[in-house]
């Protein structure tokens, strides 16, 4: 299964890879939605994890744009001190699943395997 990650955190994207690498995931990074954007354009994935405080454009305006380019993407967005109304937004604007961060490595497989429930991870997952 192949995962894109848009985040700017090198810690988060590290901590991500790390956990998703040891799965049996393969996944590339980008820190901005425009390089994301450019690498979608040539290549598909099965999932993007989109982190939503992002300099210049944050996850939930990300989305439209996300979608026009890889419409059948599923895009779980991950933010900080989420609300019910930032959360309801992002939903509506397309996101499969929001996600609060830290994002537990439990919550993250379980919303990664939702968008594909036929794909088996490698290990147990803490």
């Amino acid at each position: 299964m192949r995962i894109i990650i848009i985040d700017d955190d090198y810690y988060t994207t590290e901590t991500l890879s790390r956990f998703l690498t040891a799965k049996g995931f393969s996944m590339q990074i980008h820190t901005t939605v425009a390089d994301a954007v450019r690498t979608l354009l040539a290549d598909e994935f099965d999932v993007m994890l989109l982190d939503y405080h992002l300099p210049g454009l944050n996850g939930t305006d990300a989305l439209p744009i996300i979608q026009e380019v890889s419409p059948r993407l599923p895009v779980i967005l991950m933010m900080h001190e989420t609300s019910l109304d930032d959360r309801e937004k992002a939903l509506r604007a397309g996101a499969f699943h929001v996600l609060q961060k830290p994002v537990s490595h439990r919550a993250l497989l379980r919303a990664i395997l939702s968008t594909r429930p036929a794909f088996q991870p490698k290990g147990r997952t803490k």
